[in-house]
């Protein structure tokens, strides 16, 4: 179990092994249904910045539905639950939300989903905050979630995703985001070391959609 200290607050991260003993378990057939590595039993950098970000926030979040994409263990879901925003806690991985939801009982939220982000199985415009953590890391799903963000933000609703600055994903920021109609800029920047990470930078970037005239929420 992971114990975080955040701004006088405790967040409880139950995970079953580190992800290098995840992997060296998975059979090959595993691997090969959709590439399944288990990234979901690390707590990344980015989890512990967009967390913290949440925290800062909180009466901008407080009761409001909140969603969190791939939130693996839970840390960012618990922040905003903290916070009491409506979150929801989405990942792919329903074994990952099998650990999730052993965190502290009164950092709950209002639900723990397993969904596939291709296919949404939430009511269209629901989420005037949507956040996620280093979800970026792979090409493949650029297109599903700026699908997905078209389908739930609300109006004048904001994305925060916190992220390292990985090679595979500069595209996204540089040609495919401004190109599909959406607003966005790097609000925030941290330097974390946790664990065997030394000395990351991650950012926390903003977006909004600019396809129809909205006004941010307070």
């Amino acid at each position: 179990m992971l114990h975080i200290d955040l701004y006088g607050r405790t967040f409880s991260l139950h995970r079953p092994a580190d992800l290098e003993t995840m992997w060296e378990k998975m059979a090959d057939d595993e691997y090969f249904a959709d590439e399944r590595i288990p990234y979901w039993v690390e707590l990344w950098p980015a989890s512990i910045v967009l967390a913290k970000w949440l925290l800062r926030h909180e009466a901008s979040i407080a009761g409001s539905p909140c969603l969190d994409l791939g939130c693996g263990l839970g840390l960012c879901t618990q922040a905003a639950a903290s916070c009491h925003a409506r979150v929801v806690g989405a990942d792919y991985e329903v074994q990952a939300l099998n650990y999730a939801r052993h965190g502290p009982p009164n950092y709950q939220p209002w639900t723990w989903l397993g969904m596939d982000w291709r296919k949404s199985c939430l009511r269209p415009q629901t989420f005037p905050f949507i956040f996620g953590a280093d979800i970026l890391y792979e090409a493949r799903f650029f297109s599903p979630l700026l699908s997905l963000w078209n389908q739930l933000l609300a109006p004048g609703g904001k994305i925060w995703i916190t992220a390292p600055d990985r090679e595979v994903s500069r595209p996204f920021w540089k040609r495919i985001l401004p190109e599909s109609g959406w607003e966005f800029c790097c609000v925030f920047q941290e330097e974390v070391s946790f664990q065997s990470y030394r000395n990351m930078q991650i950012s926390l970037w903003e977006i909004s959609s600019q396809s129809q005239s909205r006004s941010r929420p307070g």
